[in-house]
């Protein structure tokens, strides 16, 4: 009986090492070795987590999409990396976090923007090593905002009071239940002067572009995507299949396997979207969208 097992291990044993040498030696198409470019989509506002800030709005979280280039950085069948953008931009850390991980990426990037790469969405463009867009790509919007909707008109219309118990005179500035003092917004417009000089410079310096070129157009104004292109915010015009081509040949390959990187859907995902949406309707959801909860402060700076 041993020896009859023995032999079935044998054969067993011989018949793995044959197939393998075979596989290595005589098939050409070796699809498990094949170079591979990965195809990330950024859809949506960019926020750390990826959570929906409007109630009908795609969000996509930036840890994520971090994640995702440190995988497609260790992965060594994979020679390229595609971002598929089609944003508005996002949170400022999230953009930043982005663009910061496609900045350092040991892989060559490309960003193919699509039907709109605002804002934050740029920022992360900006940052790879060539940029495709549609030629009616919107993009640009290169400036910041902090703008948020303030309730205390409809609260006196009320007869609802805001009693103002605070530990430092900054400590509310934000809130939605009163106006912001001259004070106040001089504070928060310093901070927004400095992300948007900040923002200007990182795009200055990622796009081989000076300062004070960067500067005339980033009052915010968007552009398409032929006319980024004659500014220099974009090197080509195209579609997927150029932008695939041109992520080939900074890559130094001819023939590659695309692989996509997306979100899972999960059941809880789906049931947390339709709650959101039903709550919204009843009236719960401005308060979540503006983010009225306790003692927080309203004021979210955007890209």
């Amino acid at each position: 009986m041993r020896n009859k097992l023995l032999i079935v291990l044998i054969v067993l044993a011989v018949l793995v090492f044959t197939s393998y040498i075979i596989s290595n030696f005589f098939i050409e198409d070796k699809s498990y070795f094949k170079d591979k470019i990965v195809i990330i989509p950024i859809k949506g506002m960019i926020t750390l987590e990826g959570k929906n800030i409007m109630p009908f709005e795609e969000s996509i979280s930036s840890e994520m999409i971090v994640d995702y280039i440190k995988q497609a950085n260790e992965d060594d069948s994979i020679k390229g990396i595609l971002l598929d953008i089609d944003s508005p931009g996002g949170t400022v850390v999230a953009s930043k976090e982005i663009a910061d991980a496609v900045k350092y990426s040991k892989k060559p990037v490309v960003a193919l923007m699509r039907e709109i790469a605002t804002s934050g969405a740029y920022w992360v463009a900006s940052s790879a090593d060539k940029i495709v867009a549609d030629p009616l790509t919107i993009t640009g919007s290169i400036g910041v905002t902090g703008s948020y909707l303030e309730w205390s008109g409809l609260m006196e219309e009320y007869g609802v009071g805001y009693e103002r118990i605070v530990s430092g005179k900054y400590k509310d500035t934000g809130s939605p239940f009163r106006k912001l003092g001259d004070e106040e917004k001089n504070l928060i417009m310093s901070k927004i002067k400095k992300i948007h000089l900040f923002f200007i410079t990182q795009v200055a310096n990622n796009r081989n572009i000076d300062p004070e070129t960067v500067k005339e157009i980033s009052e915010g104004s968007i552009y398409l995507g032929f006319e980024a292109h004659n500014l220099g915010l974009v090197d080509y015009l195209g579609n997927k299949d150029s932008a695939i081509n041109i992520t080939k040949d900074i890559s130094n390959i001819t023939e590659a396997e695309l692989v996509k990187y997306k979100p899972k859907i999960t059941f809880i995902n789906l049931l947390s979207q339709i709650s959101m949406k039903s709550f919204y309707y009843m009236g719960v959801g401005i308060g979540s969208e503006k983010g009225i909860k306790g003692d927080k402060i309203n004021l979210i700076l955007w890209l």
